[in-house]
């Protein structure tokens, strides 16, 4: 094997003596004189020699005993939970291996050690065990307390340990991150005599703390929706006062929606952006004192701890409305509107009055703040990109590029070349100096993937490694490249019920989902119809130069009756046609399109069924679209209903209900 270091971090051991002797250099005299240790190893030294670390034993911190150990680990539940799939692995993979594996607490105390019984009873002797302490300001240079310190894997080999009495071991460490803030919440560390000095001790190390932080996430989301659902009632009771749900890292999870309204009425300016540290908490989970700015404005008293079964899962302060309450209010409409204009340039563009609609606004615009994926949700038509286009707009990286890219519109490697980008030469037809894909354009910037749910199996794992490692390599590329970028996904699907079924990964639904936003479909949003119709012939006005269309009463009658199973999308195509198909300034209901007037549905040519098509017969043209679209699809899919209803995107319960609103027999 190469002396030399083959991974980031990996110990340069072709020359110890040299290494050695620069120790003792740096001890007499108090400065280095050349480069034959490394900047890293350097700069670590001369921190332990400026904070009077004991040169010749290392770890002279009492070791904590079983009860105090114990007391100690349940401040580290989750991350011990976190981490028993990997340290039951790593009793079997290092049995044999003379190297032993030690979890660590943020501090650098080790929390509990797995692997070889020989090499663990020999490092028993050097403190190396459950209990001590190996902080770089105790133990002086090693790969648990230096990897702490910088933030970073590294490999700390032989004589490059400040201490003497290890300069027979060579350790590996890699921190495990917060998967949600980034901050450093431990470390996974490999040791073993300085012979085991091997380049797979720190790709391991590395490779367990990721998988560490994958299983963290999925402990927060279940306990997040946990903390959802024990405080269920408090959200649903109706009351002035501002709730605010708060998980067990301080962070906000969900406010109610007089939240807003009663902070800026006591004049409190706190961000509630979900996932927002709003509660500074200590290792125990409680509130730190009242010198902390955010409890200068947050009163303790209106916090109160949520447990479930004896164990803390977060808190929920209640705000309460000042004294006195009572003064002139604006309505309800004028001050969702109000609040809707607030939001932002990208949201004043999303037309809509309906509570409902307000509503998703509001929590959209709260969500843009969020550093995490989000994924949209909603029908065919709602607008899903409009509104990731605004979220987009409220970003920190707003002045970065927006790159949206469809995932169900491409063959299988049309999407991989657009998504994931190529080399020149990589296969038949690449263009010359290769591309890069829509993930390297959108660094620094936000990625929306629409229809996600249609991305290939095979090409998930890919998306979900440039998701977890912030890296991508291009087709035909062994260099990855790092890439930085917000992801905004969408889908008209059931991602559960596709996870369920086998057509989607479940790892990179969760890290896809963690924040999810539903757009409510047209047919919910009560009076936005006629507000939508009415503001797209103003904008066909203006882009046209004509003067503005109105539409008269029974056309509105008409219009708000239909269930619009198209959306906006369908809502906007038949008023642009029928702005283009009338001359007259107002509009009826015979200047829709001729296919929507037509009262003409496929009919059987046996009286029976004449009779009961014309007793069922569509009056309302936009019905009578209706129909026939059903009729179409039904034919398509040889009378299969649940295969209908999915190609309309509709529930089956709902399809049987319109079958029997049109009177359309199943074999039609």
């Amino acid at each position: 094997m190469n002396p030399k270091c083959t991974l980031r971090g990996s110990a340069a051991v072709e020359h110890p003596r040299k290494i050695a002797k620069a120790r003792e250099t740096l001890l007499s005299n108090g400065s280095l004189s050349d480069d034959s240790v490394r900047p890293v190893i350097q700069a670590s030294w001369q921190r332990c020699v400026s904070e009077d670390v004991n040169p010749l034993i290392a770890n002279q911190a009492v070791v904590l005993d079983a009860p105090h150990l114990d007391s100690v680990k349940k401040n580290y539940r989750d991350l011990i939970s976190a981490s028993e799939p990997v340290m039951h692995d790593a009793q079997d993979l290092l049995a044999n291996s003379s190297t032993i594996m030690h979890l660590v607490a943020p501090t650098g105390m080790i929390l509990c050690s797995q692997g070889d019984i020989h090499t663990r009873d020999l490092a028993d002797n050097f403190s190396l065990a459950p209990g001590a302490n190996w902080n770089e300001s105790v133990a002086g240079t090693n790969a648990i307390g230096t990897a702490l310190n910088i933030g970073a894997a590294l490999q700390v080999h032989a004589f490059e340990h400040f201490c003497e009495n290890i300069n027979n071991w060579t350790c590996s460490a890699a921190v495990i991150r917060d998967p949600f803030e980034n901050k450093i919440l431990g470390a996974v560390n490999i040791s073993g005599l300085k012979h085991t000095q091997h380049d797979y001790c720190l790709a391991l190390a590395v490779s367990g703390a990721h998988q560490i932080e994958g299983q963290l996430a999925q402990i927060k989301l279940a306990k997040r929706d946990l903390l959802l659902g024990v405080t269920l009632n408090s959200f649903a009771s109706t009351r002035n006062d501002g709730l605010l749900l708060i998980d067990q890292d301080g962070r906000v999870v969900r406010t109610n929606q007089q939240a807003d309204r009663v902070m800026a009425a006591r004049g409190l300016t706190i961000d509630l952006s979900p996932f927002n540290p709003i509660l500074t908490l200590n290792d125990e989970r409680r509130l730190v004192g009242k010198t902390k700015p955010i409890l200068n404005q947050l009163n303790p008293e209106w916090i109160q701890p949520v447990t479930h079964q004896e164990e803390l899962i977060g808190y929920i302060a209640v705000v309460p409305f000042p004294v006195p309450r009572r003064k002139a209010v604006q309505s309800s409409n004028d001050e969702e509107r109000t609040n809707s204009e607030k939001t932002g340039n990208g949201f004043s563009r999303l037309v809509g009055d309906s509570p409902l609609f307000v509503k998703c606004i509001q929590q959209a615009a709260r969500l843009a703040k969020a550093p995490i994926p989000i994924l949209l949700q909603g029908e065919t038509g709602v607008g899903k990109e409009l509104f990731a286009n605004a979220m987009h707009e409220m970003n920190p990286s707003h002045n970065r590029d927006f790159i949206a890219l469809n995932c169900g519109c491409l063959s299988r490697d049309l999407l991989a070349g657009e998504l994931f980008g190529y080399i020149e030469g990589a296969f038949t037809g690449a263009r010359r100096g290769g591309m890069a894909g829509k993930i390297e354009a959108a660094d620094g910037g936000t990625l929306f993937l629409d229809e996600i749910g249609e991305m290939p199996l095979d090409l998930q794992p890919m998306f979900l490694r440039v998701l977890q490692e912030s890296e991508i390599c291009r087709i035909g590329e062994t260099q990855p490249r790092k890439v930085n970028f917000r992801l905004i996904a969408a889908t008209n699907r059931d991602l559960a019920q596709e996870v369920a079924e086998g057509r989607f990964r479940v790892d990179l639904y969760y890290r896809i989902s963690s924040m999810t936003l539903t757009i409510p479909p047209l047919r919910q949003r009560d009076g936005d119809v006629i507000l939508l119709a009415e503001h797209i012939l103003e904008r066909l006005a203006e882009q046209y130069g004509g003067e503005t269309k109105k539409l008269d009463p029974a056309l509105k009658s008409l219009l708000e009756g239909y269930a619009w199973p198209g959306n906006i999308r369908q809502l906007s195509n038949l008023v642009t046609a029928a702005y283009f198909l009338t001359d007259r300034e107002v509009l009826t209901a015979t200047d829709l399109p001729t296919d929507l007037q037509s009262d003409q549905a496929d009919k059987p040519n046996n009286n029976e069924d004449d009779t009961q098509d014309t007793q069922n017969d569509c009056a309302n043209p936009l019905d009578q679209a209706e129909k026939e679209v059903i009729c179409r699809v039904l034919q398509e899919q040889d009378g299969n209903l649940t295969r209908t209803a999915k190609q309309l995107n509709i529930a089956k319960s709902t399809l049987y209900i319109k079958l029997n609103k049109y009177g359309i027999n199943r074999s039609t």
